[in-house]
């Protein structure tokens, strides 16, 4: 089965400079609703839906309910996403319908733009990196995949490797569905700021192919919420109990370095009264590197950076009931995408996890 639809037509997008302070991203991107006499470009954001739907499987004549470009971290590629419909065809089954356009002036390769990130061999051309937020009932639901347990039950570019200028994909994701009382869901990509509130429809026509394929069990992941600090240095994520903090090596530390700068010890010691205040027992740090340089080289370096902040929160810490547990990493869990600079940067961390 093969939905993958080709299209052409040059689509320009003018934005207007905004500033946001906090995202599930750090992004930089234009966004818009399709019904807007202008476009914005948003730092940091995320996109609200206008509503609407539609019941074709392709994008083609239709105006998209939602659309953003992707952000700095795909490495300067011009690319234009647009959500054509959340649609039920089964109970248990939602189909996401997306395009993707170049709007630049050169080929661009779409390899790996929606993959999900940080998963051996995951599939580079098909969206399973893209999932659905029941903000509801704070879950993440995940792509389905076949019985195989690894192939995307969705749709797959790989006869299409580069979009020529002005040229579109018109792709689709089959999803778990949320409770029937769910009316809207956030859609994340790896690329683009988080589209906020679209509307699930009953697809008027529901695929049988689609509905009746055999699937391996779903993947519903209890979703955190997650937030950065405006200037970069930090970042949170929580689930029910368990709070995530993410702290910027680049702060932290100099380069190459594993003793504490002056400017980490007032971040140290938010995250200390924070412990404090906590019911918890056990402090989990863990410290991670960029892909420069080798495993020689990061794996110490990211577990002496994790003991140098462990030292400090031993000491910043009044309670004695705290066990620490302490791993360095290297490059082996990245957060974003190496091949940029901003990319890296993330990836350069020591997060501390604990207990509400």
């Amino acid at each position: 089965m093969n939905r993958l639809i080709a299209t052409s037509g040059f689509l320009r997008a003018s934005c207007l400079l905004l500033a946001a302070a906090l995202s599930t991203v750090l992004l930089s991107s234009c966004v818009s609703s399709p019904d807007s006499s202008t476009n914005s470009e948003q730092s940091t954001g995320d996109v609200e839906s206008d509503g609407g739907s539609d019941t074709s499987g392709n994008g083609d004549g239709r105006s998209p309910i939602a659309t953003a470009l992707a952000n700095a971290a795909v490495g300067g590629r011009n690319l234009r996403f647009d959500i054509y419909s959340l649609e039920r065809h089964s109970p248990e089954i939602l189909v996401l319908n997306l395009g993707i356009t170049n709007i630049g002036r050169e080929s661009t390769k779409i390899f790996y733009t929606l993959a999900e990130f940080g998963v051996p061999n995951a599939e580079p051309t098909t969206p399973n990196g893209v999932s659905l937020i029941d903000m509801q009932n704070n879950k993440r639901h995940m792509p389905l995949k076949l019985t195989d347990g690894k192939t995307c039950h969705c749709s797959d570019w790989s006869g299409q490797k580069d979009l020529s200028p002005g040229e579109s994909i018109d792709i689709w994701a089959a999803y778990p569905a949320p409770p029937e009382d769910v009316e809207l869901m956030t859609v994340m990509t790896p690329v683009t700021p988080d589209f906020l509130d679209i509307p699930i429809t009953e697809a008027a026509s529901p695929d049988p192919d689609i509905v009746n394929t055999p699937v391996a069990e779903p993947r519903i992941l209890d979703f955190w919420a997650f937030q950065d600090d405006i200037d970069g240095s930090s970042s949170r994520s929580e689930t029910g109990d368990t709070t995530s903090i993410m702290l910027s090596s680049d702060v932290l530390f100099e380069l190459n370095e594993s003793t504490l700068t002056d400017a980490a010890d007032e971040t140290l010691r938010a995250v200390a009264e924070e412990i404090d205040a906590s019911s918890t027992t056990i402090v989990k740090i863990d410290g991670h590197t960029d892909n420069t340089g080798n495993d020689a080289i990061n794996n110490p370096l990211s577990l002496d950076r994790a003991k140098a902040v462990e030292k400090r929160l031993k000491e910043l810490i009044t309670r004695d009931d705290i066990t620490f547990e302490v791993a360095g990493h290297g490059s082996a869990d990245p957060v974003a995408d190496n091949g940029t600079e901003e990319g890296r940067a993330k990836n350069r961390r020591v997060t501390i996890t604990f207990s509400k």
